[in-house]
C-alpha cells in the first residue's frame, strides 16, 4: 500500500489526531490537583478560568476543523429529519449552559450538544469527535452530577436567545455548514 493512499499528514487524520491529543491534553493536565493548584496559585482563579476557557475553545474550534478536513468515510445516511433533532435539541442544550447553577450544566449541554450532532453526522470522522465529545461530557457529569437547580431569570433568558441566535447565524460562516433544514 503506497503511502500517499493515507494521509497521515497534518492534512488527514495525523492534523485530527493531533487536535484531539492538544484537547484532551489540556483537559487531563490541568485536572490534576497538583497542576491545578500551581496554576491557580500563579496566575489567580479568575485568570485560571478565563485562559482555561479561551484555551479549550481554541482547541475546541481547531478539533472542529480538523474533523471536517479529515478524510471522508461514510459511516451511515444522516437524512433530513437529523437537522431538525439538531435545532430541537441545540435550544435545550442552550438554555441548561446558561440557566443551571454551576458547571454541571454547561456539561449537560455539551452532552445533549455531542449526542444530537452525532446522529446528524454520519461520516468516521465526526461520529469519532461527537461520539468522543458525547463519551467526555457524560463522565463530567459523572464526576459532577446533574445541575441541582436552575436560575431562571430574564438576564439569562435574553442570554440564551442572543447565543442561540448567534449560533444559528454563524454556524455556516465559522463551521461551513447550515443548520438549518434544507
Amino acid at each position: 500500500m503506497a503511502a500517499s493512499r493515507y494521509r497521515w499528514g497534518m492534512d488527514g487524520w495525523g492534523e485530527y489526531l493531533a487536535a484531539w491529543a492538544a484537547f484532551l491534553g489540556a483537559h487531563v493536565i490541568p485536572a490534576m490537583p497538583r497542576i491545578r493548584a500551581r496554576l491557580v496559585a500563579h496566575l489567580g482563579r479568575r485568570a485560571y478560568l478565563a485562559g482555561f476557557s479561551l484555551l479549550s475553545l481554541g482547541l475546541l474550534y481547531w478539533l472542529i476543523l480538523a474533523a471536517g478536513r479529515a478524510p471522508y468515510v461514510a459511516l451511515w445516511e444522516a437524512g433530513g429529519w437529523s437537522r431538525w433533532l439538531v435545532n430541537l435539541a441545540m435550544p435545550l442544550a442552550i438554555l441548561s449552559g446558561v440557566m443551571a447553577a454551576g458547571l454541571s450544566g454547561l456539561v449537560l449541554a455539551f452532552a445533549i450538544w455531542a449526542g444530537a450532532h452525532l446522529v446528524a453526522n454520519g461520516d468516521l470522522a465526526h461520529a469519532g469527535f461527537f461520539g468522543g465529545m458525547l463519551v467526555f461530557a457524560l463522565l463530567g457529569l459523572l464526576r459532577s452530577g446533574l445541575p441541582a437547580g436552575f436560575r431562571v431569570t430574564l438576564p439569562r433568558l435574553v442570554l440564551a436567545v442572543l447565543i442561540w441566535a448567534a449560533l444559528l447565524h454563524l454556524h455556516p460562516l465559522v463551521i461551513g455548514v447550515s443548520p438549518l433544514p434544507v
